[in-house]
């Protein structure tokens, strides 16, 4: 079984607006007919809820449930076809967690997106701490995907460097944070799923690592203080998962050999990039791992992180 983890829809009314070469990818219609083409038998639909960049908590909030409700709707509607995770702000208090709850026990909606940055606020600080104490609780995944543009977007406004620079640039910066500011310390249950392979995460753990466990020896490149982690970060990515969405196999193979098979979820971003959708199942029929490794990165995975403990 092949379960796709990324593909993002919007409602219909905000759909309309967002047109990709004259047309709006962003629709539940045109994701059901890109992956039925290319056999995918499972999508976790999102909404990366880009458009709330500068809107107010009351409008991001009206908007979120209108989301909510539209998902609802349609995994209904195409029961076994899709499955749908809720938005939110985790740093937004507390009328946000009440209506993430309502979207997951009220809605059963199965999982939810967040994203890596939001108006300067990331998942590390402190007022993130309910949010992430609720989806403990819940025990439903958390998929944390990249604003629409984050940190040094000043210089990347031009060949879509925001998107293909930018965005994995605030993955890693979240993710980095989030581990050295003990998130994944207090919330070791935490089914958290990092898009776009973390972000490069991968790359610089090793990095990361040393930073931590050098100790004096390594301040001259500044504090490690306050101390809120006990072990090295590489040990709390290896508790992560991550989307396979990078398009580029030699990232997906430092994944494989950073975190294992066991950690990784098939995605292919499609919608929007419907044309990648090939591209992205190919990459993981190659790879250079076992039968049982690719089956896992294909399905297995999925559907065992998506069940409710």
């Amino acid at each position: 079984m092949i379960v796709d983890w990324h593909a993002h829809v919007y409602p219909p009314e905000l759909a309309k607006e967002r047109r990709w070469g004259g047309d709006s990818p962003l629709t539940i219609e045109k994701l059901l007919e890109a992956h039925e083409l290319a056999g995918i038998d499972l999508c976790v639909v999102s909404n990366t809820t880009h458009y709330l960049r500068e809107k107010t908590a009351a409008e991001s909030l009206a908007f979120l449930r209108r989301w909510n409700e539209y998902g609802a709707e349609i995994q209904q509607k195409y029961q076994g076809r899709i499955v749908v995770f809720s938005s939110t702000l985790p740093y937004g208090g507390e009328p946000f967690l009440k209506e993430l709850e309502r979207a997951i026990v009220e809605y059963g909606l199965k999982g939810v997106l967040i994203n890596s940055s939001h108006q300067g606020a990331y998942p590390d600080d402190d007022e993130a701490r309910p949010f992430f104490e609720l989806v403990t609780g819940l025990g439903i995944p958390l998929m944390m995907h990249a604003p629409a543009i984050g940190f040094g977007e000043e210089r990347m406004r031009e060949y879509r460097l925001a998107s293909s620079v930018g965005r994995p640039f605030d993955e890693c910066l979240a993710i980095s944070r989030m581990i050295v500011r003990g998130v994944f310390e207090r919330f070791p249950g935490v089914k958290f799923v990092g898009c776009h392979l973390g972000g490069g995460i991968c790359e610089v753990i090793g990095r990361m690592d040393y930073a931590y466990t050098l100790g004096d020896k390594a301040s001259g490149l500044g504090s490690y203080e306050p101390m809120l982690i006990t072990k090295r970060p590489s040990d709390y990515l290896r508790g992560l998962y991550m989307d396979t969405v990078a398009y580029h196999p030699p990232a997906v193979m430092c994944a494989y050999q950073t975190v294992g098979a066991k950690q990784l979820l098939f995605g292919s971003d499609a919608p929007p990039l419907l044309p990648l959708l090939p591209r992205a199942k190919q990459i993981i029929e190659e790879l250079p791992i076992t039968a049982a490794e690719r089956e896992d990165i294909f399905g297995r995975n999925a559907l065992k992180l998506l069940e409710r403990q």
